[in-house]
């Protein structure tokens, strides 16, 4: 009688996390298997909870997020870390799309294969194609920056200035679209920067975008 009761008593919820865990000594896990058995619903839920958190876990831990993606934050940590020349601080927007994240099926992407990526920063949004040109280390940047909140609806004469640490390398504004285009040649370090309203200023770093020197 005093086994039964024993074996009707329920196991807290961490017990059950060790269990499915694979952390609890044998004759505790038969001792908990046995309570199972008797039909506790309570207690079959909460291992059921923590066996499908073991699984999601396993899952995530194979997850590898896209190259571009990764390139994107080394080089805005990068940025972020550099001294500060000027008083003017600046943002880096959210990388919220790249073609290169979904390739055609069966299709490999190729390096010299036209990429689209699309930023926003606030109430702003920059979308840019980036087109290697054959044959050269030249790649031309074509984009518009547009209110985050009304796609296509372009704000013109946003000044846009393509830099490396070796300074200004391209420079142009948005027309009456939004739209700009420039073209650089290759090398490490590149950014695009853009003073959009309100005083503030996007830096993108391009080697996130698509853009490499490798």
């Amino acid at each position: 009688m005093a086994r039964k009761e024993r074996e009707s008593k329920h196991f807290a919820s961490e017990e059950w996390a060790d269990l499915a865990n694979g952390q609890v000594p044998r004759e505790r896990k038969e001792f908990m298997q046995r309570h199972l058995r008797t039909g506790c619903e309570d207690c079959a839920s909460l291992l059921a909870l923590w066996e499908r958190v073991g699984q999601t876990a396993q899952r995530e831990s194979g997850y590898q997020p896209p190259e571009s993606a990764v390139r994107h934050v080394r080089s805005a940590f990068t940025m972020l870390v550099e001294p500060k020349k000027t008083r003017k601080a600046f943002e880096i927007p959210r990388l919220v799309f790249d073609s290169l994240w979904q390739p055609a099926m069966g299709v490999r992407a190729s390096a010299d294969a036209p990429r689209q990526v699309l930023y926003r920063a606030g109430d702003f949004a920059v979308e840019m194609r980036i087109e290697p040109q054959p044959g050269s280390q030249q790649v031309n940047i074509a984009g518009q920056v547009s209110i985050a909140t009304a796609p296509g609806e372009g704000i013109a004469k946003v000044p846009v200035v393509i830099s490396s640490a070796k300074g200004m390398l391209a420079e142009g504004s948005t027309n009456e679209f939004g739209e700009f285009h420039l073209a650089v040649v290759l090398e490490d370090g590149l950014r695009l920067s853009l003073d959009v309203p309100n005083g503030r200023q996007v830096s993108i770093p391009l080697e996130g975008a698509g853009i490499t020197t490798s």
